[in-house]
């Protein structure tokens, strides 16, 4: 296991995103060691959002994988850094 497979996030990441999240992640959890999340179209990013990023790097670090987000823009890194996402998640 050691490919990296990049998801796009959506410019609005919230409870309707879930869905198509959840299977794009679930699909590259059997066969991808680091999930990209390529966060250039991302602008707006909610509570929800943030759930979906921590229950997504609980089922990746239990599959020893990761979740590195790129290309993040300011005013979607400082909602993630406040909420201390930096700790679990890499933020570049």
């Amino acid at each position: 296991m050691t490919n990296v497979a990049t998801i796009r996030l959506p410019k609005r990441f919230d409870y309707s995103s879930s869905a198509e999240f959840n299977a794009k992640i679930a699909g590259f959890l059997d066969t991808a060691s680091t999930i990209t999340l390529d966060c250039a179209e991302l602008e707006y990013i909610d509570s929800a959002g943030i759930g979906l990023l921590v229950m997504s790097q609980k089922k990746a670090q239990a599959r020893q994988a990761k979740l590195v987000m790129i290309n993040l823009k300011p005013s979607p890194k400082e909602i993630l850094q406040l909420a201390n996402l930096q700790k679990i998640i890499d933020l570049s």
